[in-house]
């Protein structure tokens, strides 16, 4: 881990909250049937964890499985390539995977310095997943001003953005 990463990560902790510190319903649930259930190895296929990007660990490869399964998307796209864990997640889910945003109710970027046309797409109630977002800072900061922006999840390793107009603009940051 870098030093920007660190000195980045101990600012994220300094903001962070767990799920009591919450007080959008939404986003409790989220927190507490997703992101903190109680995982067993036995639970997950054995060929999720294959090749892992050097920004994250088998826990948050778990935790991507647990975020598609709870969040049950019609149809994903993304930018990954093979190896990556998420189009092993799609196969083993059996989740339909595209190219075209405006088709997906989840789009996953991997390496935010990529261009993000894609995502201005973002239906309502549709999500979009930035992985390692603070690896561009400034990018992360210009998809989170996004009118699309309306409930944002930081958890540090991932970026949850949800298109929810029904609740306010807000942005929470969340420990695993």
């Amino acid at each position: 881990m870098s030093v920007f990463f660190k000195k980045s990560y101990w600012s994220f902790l300094l903001k962070s909250t767990n799920a009591h510190g919450v007080h959008s319903p939404f986003v409790y649930d989220l927190v507490t049937r997703c992101f903190y259930k109680k995982r067993s190895k036995k639970n997950y296929p054995t060929n999720l964890i294959n090749k892992l990007p050097k920004t994250l660990r088998a826990k948050h490869i778990y935790l991507l499985y647990d975020f598609i399964d709870y969040f049950s998307p019609n149809q994903i796209t993304t930018n990954c390539k093979a190896p990556h864990p998420l189009l092993s997640i799609t196969t083993i889910l059996k989740k339909d995977q595209n190219t075209q945003a405006n088709s997906a109710d989840l789009i996953y970027i991997f390496q935010t310095k990529n261009k993000i046309d894609p995502i201005k797409n973002l239906m309502p109630n549709d999500v979009l997943i930035v992985e390692a977002p603070y690896k561009t800072p400034a990018i992360w900061d210009m998809i989170k001003k996004e009118n699309f922006a309306q409930v944002i999840v930081d958890t540090y390793y991932f970026g949850f953005i949800f298109n929810r107009k029904q609740q306010a603009k807000e942005e929470f940051y969340i420990r695993l």
